[in-house]
């Protein structure tokens, strides 16, 4: 149980035999390695992982949410794709979902539950923009993962669909992808955008909201959100769960743009709440 407020306070002690620490972690996928960040919350017992997954480049890693996390009680596990960032390989959509399940293999291994003190059987997903679409399309293929927060998240599938049918906002999100373009490796943005037309139907989560509705989902989107616009990415998906009417989720829109600047506060607090309530 925690006695203070981590989005707004430190410890009230530190402890000295078995502190709080941030490590950087190096681990397998696919025969390549993938560079990470691994958080560790005070304390001897297991602690619950968080694995905190940034979005496409990666230039928001939420770093600020890691450590009101950690101070919570959580571990939390911070990695670059393959292909971005100095992780080796090269950078498609398709790794973001490969390289979680390696993440989650090296969490799992004894290794890492011995050094970083993991409950393995507490595994919450928090995903930003499209590591909200990887959080809980994988949440989706998976029965063991119960706990999924989206951050702006992104609906891959919806995505394609929509720049099939509108040449103009295809093209425009070439313009996009190439300006993020530096921080991957061996890519570029005609091949980014056609292996999102290519996986189109097996990428829209809304296809999956008969099994996330199964899951405890906290949905967060920006209202001016220009990357992932609400009536694309959120509204949908809030509409098909209530229509099947799920009670497992919370939602909210804050007012801010898609990396909430202006929300940091905001979005820790709703966060850490939701944390503090969940089951396993």
């Amino acid at each position: 149980m925690v006695f203070f407020d981590p989005v707004t306070q430190d410890p009230l002690y530190t402890n000295k035999e078995f502190p709080s620490s941030m490590t950087p972690v190096v681990f397998n996928s696919n025969g390549f390695k993938v560079l990470g960040t691994m958080l560790t919350a005070a304390g001897e017992k297991l602690h619950p992982m968080i694995i905190l997954l940034h979005g496409f480049p990666g230039n928001e890693l939420n770093l600020d949410l890691a450590h009101v996390f950690r101070r919570q009680g959580f571990n939390v596990l911070i990695f670059h794709y393959r292909g971005c960032w100095g992780s080796e390989g090269t950078f498609y959509w398709k790794n973001l979902i490969d390289d979680l399940d390696s993440a989650i293999s090296f969490i799992k291994c004894e290794e890492s539950i011995k050094k970083f003190r993991i409950d393995t059987k507490k595994i919450i997903l928090v995903g930003h923009s499209m590591g909200g679409f990887a959080s809980m399309y994988y949440s989706a293929m998976h029965d063991d993962i119960k706990n999924v927060v989206s951050i702006a998240g992104f609906n891959s599938g919806a995505f394609a669909e929509l720049i099939e049918l509108d040449k103009d906002i295809y093209n425009y999100s070439l313009e996009k992808i190439r300006s993020a373009l530096p921080f991957v490796k061996n890519t570029n943005e005609e091949i980014l955008l056609n292996e999102l037309l290519q996986y189109k139907e097996q990428w829209n989560l809304l296809n999956y909201v008969s099994k996330l509705s199964q899951k405890n989902l906290l949905l967060i989107a920006a209202k001016y959100d220009s990357t992932a616009p609400i009536e694309i990415h959120h509204i949908p998906l809030v509409v098909a769960l209530n229509m099947i009417n799920s009670t497992n989720f919370e939602q909210y829109i804050l007012e801010c743009g898609h990396s909430f600047i202006d929300k940091r506060i905001e979005l820790a607090k709703i966060i850490s709440n939701w944390l503090s309530k969940i089951e396993y």
